[in-house]
């Protein structure tokens, strides 16, 4: 089955980038107003309370009255870019159409840091607007700010969050796929994959862009798989038909192929010899063991760089990511 998104790919990409952002934030808050609270406040830079405050008896002047609820007022305002630079004259416009909010913060959310630019920009706009606070913000920084909002048993919200950030790298917002560990639970086929170096799953299934893929058995990554081939494959009567998808077009993985179907239909009772997506590569063994309880539901991504910094290739992530446990 195709999977659904919940944010929209097929307008024009500075149509729906702006939309899609604010309703990730629209989505979170009607989840949780403190999640919501936690997420501004990271991307902002700034203590964004969302919610009422309410106290007893507390001295105002000269006056103690019995209780008192507060809503603190914050504006921000936000212009999206893609491709296009930014564009000072324009956001001192935006600045200037601020009212009487006790906090007021203007993003300026790109595909990569503009660096020197944003002090030049904050400068100007403080000149004119001293009360109003101008931050640059990347969409890879809105996607950092979404891990560790919610529970593992938080599925819904785990979900949104995945595909925003999948959203993003389709839309080369950013790109991290070179980076990324895919977490995949592989239950009855983990043998077989570790033993051929293929993972498979339906061709229709959709999935964030990837390099590396976690075999995933009995609450642990039990190996590493550096993806190099990805084939769409139909295996019938003995004729092998593949359709690349991304990576090497190359012969070398036929054998194991043919024989991870095979055995896919006797060891598992798997039928994956036509409408089937194979990833290929060198695999290596490992242990990866998630420490929280339970298994996993669907895939996991994990961004290897921000866990090991850099690393020299499958072998040593696998070596690395021994002893390591996740959540």
């Amino acid at each position: 089955m195709s999977k659904i998104h919940y944010f929209q790919r097929y307008s024009s990409i500075e149509n729906t980038v702006t939309n899609n952002t604010l309703q990730l934030l629209a989505r979170i808050y009607d989840y949780s107003a403190t999640a919501a609270s936690r997420f501004l406040t990271d991307i902002t830079g700034q203590p964004i309370d969302i919610g009422i405050e309410i106290t007893q008896q507390e001295r105002v002047g000269n006056a103690v009255p019995d209780g008192a609820i507060i809503q603190r007022s914050f504006k921000i305002l936000i212009e999206a870019k893609v491709d296009s630079p930014p564009d000072s004259e324009q956001l001192l416009r935006h600045a200037a159409t601020f009212g009487g909010e006790s906090q007021k913060v203007l993003l300026l959310l790109t595909k990569q840091s503009i660096g020197i630019t944003e002090n030049e920009i904050a400068s100007l706009i403080r000149a004119t607007h001293p009360d109003v606070v101008f931050r640059n913000v990347t969409y890879g920084s809105i996607c950092n700010a979404t891990k560790g909002l919610f529970k593992e048993h938080e599925v819904t919200m785990a979900a949104l969050i995945e595909d925003y950030i999948e959203y993003c790298n389709d839309a080369s917002l950013f790109d991290q796929s070179k980076y990324l560990l895919r977490i995949v639970p592989c239950g009855e086929s983990v043998d077989i994959n570790k033993k051929h170096g293929i993972y498979f799953h339906p061709s229709d299934r959709g999935y964030t862009p990837h390099a590396f893929v976690g075999i995933y058995a009995n609450k642990t990554v039990q190996a590493i798989l550096g993806i190099e081939s990805v084939f769409d494959i139909d295996l019938t009567n003995g004729h092998l038909e593949k359709t690349l998808v991304t990576g090497e077009n190359t012969d070398k993985f036929d054998t194991h192929i043919r024989e991870i179907v095979q055995d896919a239909k006797v060891v598992c009772g798997y039928e994956i010899a036509t409408g089937h997506r194979f990833f290929c590569g060198t695999i290596i063994d490992t242990d990866f063991r998630k420490s929280s309880s339970g298994g996993i539901q669907g895939a996991r991504f994990v961004n290897l760089r921000e866990l090991l910094g850099s690393f020299a290739g499958v072998a040593d992530i696998a070596q690395r990511l021994r002893g390591i446990q996740w959540q």
